[in-house]
């Protein structure tokens, strides 16, 4: 019963790990004028700014994708301990953490928040980053199983 709610456990800190990673992303794209807010923006957007949104819909379920699958694959090699595996995974979890929060910190200083379309899109890539961290952790377990 112990190992079956440690493996939830692992699951659901997986799948939030991709959420952030799809949100850092967001936040990182939206800092440089590519995210998914830049069709929304322009009503009679051209072909650049959709590709930018199109681009910015891939990079966000990439990154959700590949936060789920890394931080699964993370957790299932910490719980079989191995060592290296560990102490890598846990010092690029620490660099991302910080990264996302200088960049939060440098977006909230630039008073481009709020509005509807913000929220529109901010949604959006939450729930994006939400159903690929879904499916990345899954593949790591999936995967798990297997071996």
């Amino acid at each position: 019963m112990e190992a079956d709610a440690l493996r939830r456990l692992h699951y659901a800190a997986a799948i939030a790990c991709g959420v952030f990673a799809a949100m850092a992303a967001h936040i990182a794209l939206t800092m440089l004028g590519v995210g998914l807010d830049s069709v929304l923006r322009n009503a009679a957007s051209g072909q650049k700014q959709q590709l930018a949104s199109a681009l910015a819909w891939w990079a966000i379920g990439g990154a959700g994708f590949l936060g789920g699958w890394g931080t699964g694959a993370y957790l299932i090699a910490a719980a079989r301990e191995r060592a290296f595996v560990f102490r890598f995974a846990q010092r690029f979890l620490i660099v991302l953490a910080f990264a996302v929060a200088t960049a939060g910190g440098v977006m909230s200083r630039s008073g481009n928040l709020g509005g509807t379309i913000d929220v529109i899109s901010s949604l959006a890539a939450l729930t994006l980053g939400l159903a690929c961290a879904f499916c990345g952790a899954r593949l790591a377990y999936l995967n798990a199983e297997q071996v």
